[in-house]
């Protein structure tokens, strides 16, 4: 990249510079010739001032021809021509000095020079220039000064200037490249190495962190790779920790199950209906953990349909708590329900809703302590249930984990550890598909809300 880079920046400035050169000689080609004419002509002029005066005494003589030479060689003018033509002449009246070579009679165009006084044109690489002198002549003739020569470089020492410049400008562009493409570069290569690792297994790799002030994409790709090496690390241990856990649920049931199966089999258990019983319940735990573990696979993997229609939820919520009723007065925990003003219609399923309160109130019957409040309202075009128990609380670094699997949290007794500890995962896969969110509030020592939102129907 670093390579491509130089080469690009260097490339465009080399480029530009051609194309810059390249437009302004093709310019300079096609005004060098109008430059040329003009410059021809004040020459012409220069001259014709020079023999206006004396443009009477210059004649064929060769000390005239002489005279001649050294006003135009003065005037820088080496190819010099002068005729004594009248406005009707279709051939010079007399010839003082030759034309230049290439340049007939014909092409002076008379008509132009008596009008504007003077006329120009160009030969095979070269141009000339005629002008009209003032001086007045016998017989309405007039004096016709006629210069010649090549074409002027309008660039001159400029094209050497420029290839200097031009020279130095591409020194810099290499300069600036090799610098710029570095400070580009370097970031990419470093997150290309701290990838590598992350995908080599080392997920506590990391790229030095931005400061916050920094705001272009290598600060923002930085962020982005420690963010996800974060997640992942954290992952990780959230799987090592989901598998812990779900080795240890299943092996406790699994020894009573294979102690009391023993025990009936060796005949040393003098309660064979005891142990039964614990078999059972046992058995029953398993199958629930295995259950859960099935649905929640279902659900990650979309495996699972949906039969939704129009229910009321706050009818929902009154028969899903009155489900649990016996239960909760065996605990000697009061259940309170707390319906919306009116109807709270949503588009759900109907069996997983009832499975969504099933999970919550379960939930809240571990960790209260006296009560649990079920309550139903409507919020800004959402119809909102609420399951609120006077536990022990979630403690902050916790709260954004609890829909997490088998998420422990530091805080949680002892003594209420059970179940699959899958329900909350389920809790929100299941909300999140029947398009509701599902949020926590809760502070430590002072109890724990549970809330699910359905966008209400028409």
């Amino acid at each position: 990249m670093q390579r491509r880079l130089v080469v690009t920046l260097v490339g465009v400035v080399v480029v530009g510079l051609f194309l810059a050169g390249l437009g302004t000689v093709f310019q300079a080609r096609l005004d060098r010739q109008s430059f040329t004419r003009d410059q021809l002509t004040d020459r012409a002029k220069s001259t014709t001032a020079f023999i206006d005066e004396t443009l009477m005494a210059i004649d064929r003589s060769p000390f005239g021809r002489e005279r001649l030479r050294r006003i135009t060689q003065a005037l820088g003018v080496s190819e010099f021509g002068l005729l004594i033509v009248n406005e009707t002449s279709s051939e010079p009246l007399d010839v003082l000095a030759a034309l230049p070579d290439g340049l007939d009679f014909a092409a002076l165009d008379l008509e132009e020079l008596f009008a504007n006084g003077t006329s120009s044109g160009a030969l095979e690489g070269r141009a000339w220039a005629a002008t009209l002198s003032k001086t007045s002549l016998p017989n309405e003739a007039a004096a016709i000064v006629v210069v010649a020569g090549e074409y002027d470089d309008a660039l001159g020492d400029a094209v050497r200037w420029f290839l200097f410049a031009a020279f130095a400008t591409i020194i810099l562009a290499v300069f600036v490249a090799l610098r710029l493409s570095k400070q580009m570069a370097q970031p990419i290569i470093e997150a290309t190495k701290t990838a590598g690792r992350l995908a080599d297994g080392d997920l506590t790799s990391r790229l030095p962190q931005p400061d916050p002030q920094e705001t272009d994409e290598a600060a923002d790709l930085a962020r982005a790779i420690n963010a996800m090496a974060a997640n992942l690390e954290r992952a990780r241990g959230v799987e090592r920790q989901f598998l812990l856990s779900v080795s240890h649920d299943l092996r406790t049931p699994m020894t009573s199950i294979q102690g009391y199966a023993e025990a009936l089999t060796d005949g040393t258990s003098t309660d064979a209906q005891r142990a039964g019983a614990i078999i059972l319940s046992e058995s029953r735990r398993l199958d629930r953990l295995v259950r859960d573990l099935l649905e929640l696979a279902r659900l990650d993997a979309r495996q699972f349909t949906m039969h939704q229609q129009s229910i009321d939820l706050s009818q929902a919520a009154q028969r899903s708590l009155d489900g649990f009723r016996p239960s909760a007065q065996e605990a000697d925990i009061d259940l309170v329900f707390s319906s919306a003003p009116s109807a709270a219609h949503v588009n759900v399923d109907p069996d997983r809703l009832a499975q969504v309160m099933a999970n919550l109130i379960e939930n809240a019957l571990r960790y209260t302590t006296s009560r649990i409040t079920l309550g139903v309202a409507l919020e800004g075009g959402y119809a909102t249930l609420s399951v609120i128990d006077n536990g022990p609380g979630i403690a902050d670094e916790d709260l954004a984990h609890v829909f997490e699997r088998l998420y422990v949290s530091r805080h949680q007794p002892k003594n209420t550890e059970s179940g699959s500890g899958l329900g909350l995962a389920i809790v929100r896969e299941l909300v999140e598909a029947m398009e509701g969110t599902v949020q926590v509030a809760s502070t430590l020592g002072s109890g724990t809300t549970m809330t699910v939102s359905f966008p209400l129907l028409p």
